[in-house]
């Protein structure tokens, strides 16, 4: 599903603030900082190899798009409340 592409392996929602390993996988930052520390060495979470860089940049493509899909679902859930008020006139 196009929402599961857009979700962090790690902790399964929408990713926030993407990082790009050096495996190509990403993950949510304070995700991958949480498992390196947990783990006590720089490994992927999906693939376990070892990653180069101890700050991986952000993966800044992929943050827009979930950005833009975030912004669309909440003005599409902001549409649906509004059609679905009923008035009622005393």
């Amino acid at each position: 599903t196009p929402i599961r592409k857009l979700s962090c392996p790690v902790c399964c929602d929408i990713f926030t603030d993407p990082v790009l390993i050096s495996c190509s996988h990403s993950v949510c930052r304070t995700c991958l900082q949480k498992f390196w520390k947990t783990k006590g060495s720089r490994e992927c979470p999906v693939c376990r190899r070892r990653s180069s860089k101890e700050k991986p940049p952000c993966n800044l493509v992929l943050k827009n798009v979930c950005e833009a899909f975030l912004k669309d679902r909440r003005s599409s859930a902001g549409e649906s409340l509004i059609h679905n008020n009923k008035v009622i006139k005393c």
